[in-house]
């Protein structure tokens, strides 16, 4: 019995090896739509750390959040001020509970990527959310971000209440109104899997700490 318990053991940390090395590691851009403004963004993304860029419109950095998937610690960069601080963030107390969730069986190609659509809406905030997933679930690194983060637009709480999420990134998300109206569209323009230099995630020299 023990031999057995050791061997099950070992087999379910080999699995979760396999698992996490084959983890997305690299750059994921894309934009951020709603009713008045459209920015880009860069997400860094190693199996521990995230690192997200927010563009100004000549294309320079205009902030930075570096954010620890293990210790859920984020930390908030101002690089025109040459600031940093740690953010924290609670939980968001909207009651999600009567979210109507669908996994379509609707698929097409997104940036060369096979995609499924899956759904979230919820008559309590009159809203849907669409969301193209990657169907090969290898994008841990997406769950435990909106966890760290805490993000309070639906798009990223709809998402929260998809069972089984872990492992699966939404390409394109959109949240509409009942009315067809659109209210907000994350959508990705480029995915580069690559190596990313430990340098990304450090402080630059010079930059002071700000504490509220």
């Amino acid at each position: 019995m023990n031999f057995l318990k050791s061997f099950t053991l070992t087999l379910c940390l080999i699995i979760t090896t396999v698992i996490m090395a084959q983890s997305f590691e690299g750059t994921i851009e894309f934009t951020k739509k709603n009713y008045f403004d459209e920015t880009k963004y860069i997400y860094y993304i190693t199996t521990k750390k995230v690192r997200i860029d927010e563009l100004k419109k000549d294309g320079e950095i205009s902030g930075t959040m570096f954010i620890d998937l293990k210790s859920k610690k984020v930390t908030a960069i101002n690089h025109d001020r040459k600031l940093h601080m740690n953010i924290e963030s609670k939980p968001s107390v909207k009651d999600l509970s009567n979210s109507e969730i669908f996994k379509t069986t609707e698929k097409k190609n997104i940036l060369g990527y096979n995609c499924v659509k899956w759904t979230v809406s919820n008559p309590d905030f009159k809203s849907k959310a669409t969301y193209w997933v990657i169907e090969k679930g290898n994008y841990f690194f997406f769950k435990d971000l909106l966890t760290a983060l805490n993000r309070k637009d639906k798009e990223a709480l709809y998402f929260m209440q998809i069972p089984e999420n872990a492992g699966f990134f939404p390409i394109i998300g959109e949240e509409k109104g009942f009315d067809g109206k659109l209210k907000s569209k994350l959508e990705t323009t480029k995915m580069t899997r690559q190596k990313i230099n430990p340098n990304k995630f450090k402080i630059p020299a010079g930059y002071q700490e700000f504490k509220m």
